[in-house]
């Protein structure tokens, strides 16, 4: 993997989230995710692990009323569609703040009176009833800025929130820029591929973040409630170095 020196550096060499096949791809297999789950088969889903610690999280949130939630990143919705399946009477509102692109599939093909997309914040932000919840799953580590991202998250001021699956490290005290290389089909939930698309490999550009750059700012406001084992250690070769990895998971509340 190659190191860069700059999100603007990595994205030159990399696609991005507004690809249109990449949307394609997303709005397709959650489509029929969310058919599956609406169906008599989706009925007996299975529950993995992710599902059952993300679960656990809206379920801590509130216990007398359904939970609204901010989501970054959470492209047409699977999440929500997912959880409001297993836990319907939990699920308030469910606001995903997405690229231009994706935001504008949702709100063309997914949204209704329960699931919204925006493209920004404030403009979520502003028509959410209650502030109880932002999700952050697997997705600070594709932002241009992890760090600022966290820091305006934060800012919200919301009562809870969830980061998941975050790519950091240990051993540095600098974002390491680099870029993941994915196949196209990988995008999206479950299998099924888009008829007349060709499968290609795809890329996006990632920042592992230091770890201490995170708990640092968490610790000013919040406080950590839960902290998820989300899978080892592993090592990478970035350039000439190898760095070791890790994903983090924790949910933490307001002062």
């Amino acid at each position: 993997m190659k190191e860069y020196d700059s999100f603007g550096s990595a994205l030159k060499d990399s696609d991005t989230y507004e690809d249109p096949a990449i949307i394609e791809v997303v709005s397709s297999k959650t489509r029929g995710y969310r058919d599956f789950l609406a169906s008599d088969t989706g009925q007996h889903a299975s529950i993995n692990r992710q599902t059952a610690q993300n679960m656990f999280v809206i379920s801590y949130v509130h216990s007398n009323r359904p939970v609204d939630v901010l989501e970054l990143g959470g492209a047409c919705g699977a999440s929500y569609y997912e959880l409001n399946h297993f836990l319907p009477e939990r699920i308030g509102q469910w606001f995903v703040v997405e690229t231009p692109a994706m935001a504008a599939a949702g709100r063309e093909i997914f949204q209704d009176d329960k699931i919204k997309f925006f493209d920004h914040f404030s403009a979520a932000v502003s028509v959410l009833k209650n502030p109880d919840l932002i999700i952050a799953q697997g997705v600070l580590q594709y932002t241009s800025n992890p760090i600022q991202m966290l820091d305006d998250l934060l800012d919200l001021g919301f009562r809870y929130m969830y980061i998941t699956r975050t790519t950091v490290s240990d051993r540095t005290k600098r974002p390491i820029i680099t870029k993941q290389v994915t196949s196209l089909s990988d995008h999206g939930p479950g299998k099924p591929f888009p008829e007349g698309l060709a499968d290609r490999q795809t890329s996006q550009p990632l920042t592992i973040i230091p770890f201490e750059s995170i708990s640092s700012r968490i610790s000013v406001d919040y406080d950590v409630v839960f902290s998820f084992k989300e899978g080892g250690s592993r090592k990478v070769l970035i350039g000439s170095r190898t760095v070791a990895t890790r994903e983090v998971g924790f949910l933490i509340e307001k002062r």
